[in-house]
């Protein structure tokens, strides 16, 4: 005779692998789901593409900026309307004169604070006139880009200079959404957290208070 079991357990079986099938609970990760990084966000493209030598088109035409400035001289220095190079907008704090960057006589220079050139390829060093510590940040590689290898044993590097990032004639950097943080099982999606801090008394207007609310 046949025992009992020998039914029972097939016909479990086939109830789990039912259950199974049917998911009644189905499974929720703990992990958030992936964020895809925007193309932007690791594109090594410099924000801007200057030319690195002095030179200007004008109707179809490529010059050098001194095939003009040779044979036409430059007006005095007064708050005049420009009838050359309209499209710059000059907003450059006190920068309110072409010399302070541009050489006097060699328009296919700049200038430094003694009067000699600076190549036009190194704006970097004119841009050092009046932002030395930046200047440093940049030589360090705090400040600034560098693409390529961080390991030049591995491969180049390259430093970009100050005008790939930011207009001479307008320098503040425009605004830039963040890029996705990362989503990993440990970090979860963070939330609001208190932490304790003590007033910077720079910040005159901030609450005396440094919790997540404030933020």
């Amino acid at each position: 005779m046949k025992s009992p079991f020998q039914f029972w357990v097939p016909l479990a079986f086939l109830v789990c692998a039912g259950v199974l099938l049917w998911d009644p609970v189905p499974f929720v990760s703990p992990v958030a789901a992936r964020v895809p990084t925007p193309a932007w966000a690791t594109d090594p493209t410099p924000v801007r593409q200057p030319k690195l030598k002095p030179e200007y088109v004008a109707a179809g035409f490529t010059y050098q900026c001194m095939d003009c400035h040779r044979i036409i001289p430059s007006p005095a220095e007064t708050f005049r309307r420009l009838t050359q190079h309209t499209e710059i907008q000059l907003n450059h704090g006190i920068n309110t004169r072409c010399f302070n960057c541009h050489h006097p006589t060699n328009r296919n220079a700049f200038v430094d604070d003694f009067g000699a050139e600076i190549p036009w390829n190194q704006p970097q060093l004119l841009c050092a006139k009046c932002h030395g510590p930046v200047y440093r940040d940049w030589q360090a590689g705090s400040h600034g880009r560098i693409n390529g290898f961080w390991d030049t044993t591995k491969g180049p590097q390259t430093k970009r200079r100050c005008i790939e990032c930011h207009d001479p004639h307008h320098p503040p950097f425009a605004q830039l959404p963040p890029a996705p943080g990362p989503n990993t099982l440990r970090m979860g999606r963070p939330g609001p957290v208190e932490h304790g801090g003590r007033r910077d008394p720079l910040r005159l207007f901030a609450p005396d208070n440094h919790s997540a609310s404030t933020h």
